[in-house]
């Protein structure tokens, strides 16, 4: 009965959402946000403090343009790294309620931010995870074998799908899939891009046959290059171009704010590959005429779930990501808080230009769209970007094959330079690989080539942190 009325739930929810407009939505968004924002200022002595030495009364935040416009930014320095974190919970949080703990990955050096969950939250989360699922993969429609590959504990759970929760066990993951991915319509691969390519290549040494299945994947933590997703593609055997064929699409979140809080659809994936097709799409797109360091990914999100901005903006618009969560219960409401990427808004009317050209899916939906830039730190002083040498790596599957996708760039003379690490089953010659990506690396303009070295698996400088449960590090200043 209960598993029944969830459906019904779902259902009523993806009608609602296909009435709905965005004036209507934006309506909301902007009340909900005024509730969190009092509810901060009101419960929490951090943003008390935070809002008196700025010198804002919470009583002059009348409307969603005040706020933007006054409140303080958050990040990790002038929350977590100054306050205790019973500075930072909401008086209204019982400590009897929190239910789970989640750190931030640590990748910047300089200690973890902390994402607590209420044990009302926890309930909600499987509805939020399940209409999320539905929307994006008809799990009402299709039994549903999800496989999370996720590091660093992250997990979440289901009413409506079987969940399987491997970590990075490569072999426990496929173990799955031959012992019981026949049992279920479709299966969805969750992980971070290094990780799945690890699994995709323990897969075809193991023999695991993926055409029997019909195959989806979710990708966190980082960002990826369209040749990625076409590797992935080949060896799951999605087609993605197919209306009703597998997905696989980008998730991003944020530890300390929540999961899934922008991710990528059939129209945003559909819209990106035709950039990459036809450069002038992505002009018109963004506004821009300068050759960008690399393809943004264009993810949506809910108004509902997130209030965005994007501050510091250059002369083409792209900034600071800004999120606030729109969840009245949350035990750290952070406002206005600085995530660490790099985003542009995009006029719907340009995306539905694009997507009208004839071969695409279908309309985009009412939900916003963001051209996501990666993290700030992506960006190399050199002009390079990191995803440039990841887009170089999965050009040609042959050569994708014999790395593992991990290297690092660094600046060891002035001059930039390129470690990569060769498959631990590479019969692959160094330095003829070495001249082979560098011939494969795409370079608008002026840029000084890198110098780069391929190294054997275990002599690869930086080994020591492929351990896949740590963000990789790909650039060292």
């Amino acid at each position: 009965m209960k598993a029944a009325l969830a459906k019904l739930s779902r259902r009523y929810i993806r009608s609602r959402l296909a009435q709905s407009t965005r004036e209507e939505l934006t309506r909301l968004s902007q009340l909900r946000l005024l509730q969190c924002f009092r509810r901060a200022a009101g419960q929490s002595p951090a943003y008390r403090r935070l809002l008196a030495e700025t010198g804002v009364s919470p009583r002059e935040i009348r409307t969603a343009d005040d706020f933007a416009k006054r409140c303080p930014i958050l990040e990790k320095s002038n929350t977590f790294h100054r306050f205790r974190l019973e500075e930072l919970i909401a008086q209204d949080v019982r400590m009897h309620d929190v239910a789970s703990i989640l750190t931030s990955s640590g990748h910047g050096g300089h200690g973890f931010a902390l994402g607590l969950g209420t044990r009302a939250q926890a309930i909600r989360s499987r509805w939020t995870v399940d209409v999320g699922l539905d929307l994006a993969f008809d799990i009402d429609r299709r039994r549903t074998l999800l496989i999370n590959c996720l590091p660093m504990g992250v997990t979440f759970q289901s009413n409506a799908v079987c969940v399987a929760n491997v970590s990075v066990r490569e072999d426990m993951a496929c173990a799955i899939v031959d012992g019981m991915g026949s049992l279920f319509d479709q299966i969805i691969l969750c992980g971070d891009p290094l990780f799945l390519k690890r699994l995709c290549d323990f897969s075809e040494v193991r023999g695991t046959d993926w055409g029997r299945y019909r195959l989806n994947a979710i990708l966190g933590e980082e960002t990826f290059p369209e040749s990625f997703r076409d590797y992935l593609a080949d060896t799951l055997r999605v087609s993605l171009d197919a209306a009703d064929g597998g997905l696989i699409a980008s998730s991003v979140g944020v530890a300390e704010l929540g999961l899934n809080l922008f991710y990528e659809t059939r129209e945003t994936i559909a819209l990106r590959r035709k950039c990459r097709r036809d450069p002038d799409v992505l002009e018109r797109l963004l506004g821009r005429a300068d050759a960008l360091s690399s393809l943004p990914t264009f993810v949506a999100y809910n108004p509902l779930r997130c209030f965005v901005e994007v501050v510091a903006q250059d002369q083409y618009a792209s900034g600071d990501l800004l999120v606030t969560v729109l969840d009245r219960g949350a035990p750290v409401p952070l406002m206005r808080y600085r995530t660490g990427d790099c985003a542009q808004f995009i006029d719907p009317a340009r995306i539905a230009a694009a997507l009208d050209a004839g071969d695409s899916p279908s309309k985009p939906s009412v939900f916003p769209v963001i051209a996501f830039h990666g993290r700030s730190k992506d960006g190399l002083p050199s002009g390079w970007h990191v995803d440039q040498f990841k887009d170089a790596l999965y050009k040609r599957r042959e050569i994708a094959r014999q790395l593992t996708g991990a290297f690092r760039l660094s600046h060891p003379q002035e001059a930039l330079h390129w470690d990569v690490q060769l498959a631990r089953d590479s019969v692959a010659n160094p330095a003829e690989m070495a001249t082979t990506l560098r011939d494969a690396l795409s370079c608008p303009g002026d840029r000084e080539f890198p110098t780069v070295a391929c190294h054997p698996y275990d002599r690869f400088p930086y080994g020591r942190t492929l351990d896949y449960e740590r963000k990789f590090v790909y650039w060292q200043e």
